[in-house]
């Protein structure tokens, strides 16, 4: 039962849909008309979402990773390449474009984590779903109020699903957690947007 719970919180707050629904959050903040926030996003899904996603579904249907949970740290190196080089790309082409701070500030936050989630890779696992959650709760945080504060109770029901599941350890966890929020908010302060 337990073990089937811990699977559905893994399942639910998987690191590719949690950072989608983070950046459908993240458009929805922008003062802007609704098509220029279609493409915004549509920038986001088109030049970082795809990239390891797709990597993702060709390496599984040769086999070359195991588990859709990535669970073999060896199995992340191609996807999070991916995700690191999409994440640049994003933040070079918000750049180029004039793109508005906020979203500068989170593609800059991918960017840094992507970078540190793949270096950390070649020696250690970090859990990318404690990353991509502590992101979700932070971009509430910081974009919309701290009154979303009472969503950092997802923070160790996520962690303990993926610690139940054996697939990372509590230090793993706690690394892939602390990291996301300081990074967070270490660049929102660089683009004048941590709000606390």
């Amino acid at each position: 039962m337990l073990n089937r719970l811990a699977f559905f919180v893994s399942v639910i707050f998987e690191p590719f849909l949690v950072t989608f629904l983070s950046w459908i959050l993240i458009v929805a903040a922008l003062e802007a008309l609704t098509i220029e926030k279609m493409l915004w996003l549509l920038l986001v899904v088109i030049v970082s979402g795809l990239p390891p996603i797709l990597i993702l579904l060709y390496e599984k249907s040769t086999g070359k990773v195991t588990s859709w949970f990535l669970t073999q740290r060896l199995e992340r190196r191609d996807i999070e390449a991916a995700w690191f080089l999409g994440s640049f790309l994003l933040s070079l082409g918000f750049w180029l474009l004039d793109a508005p701070r906020l979203l500068l500030a989170a593609s800059v936050t991918l960017f840094l984590l992507s970078l540190g989630v793949t270096v950390v890779n070649f020696f250690w696992k970090i859990s990318v779903h404690m990353v991509g959650v502590s992101f979700f709760v932070m971009m509430l945080l910081l974009v919309y109020s701290p009154g979303w504060l009472w969503l950092t109770l997802l923070l160790p029901v996520v962690a303990w699903s993926r610690i139940r599941l054996g697939h990372h350890t509590l230090t793993q966890v706690t690394v892939g957690t602390i990291v996301t929020i300081l990074i967070t908010y270490f660049s929102f302060s660089l683009f004048g947007l941590a709000t606390f």
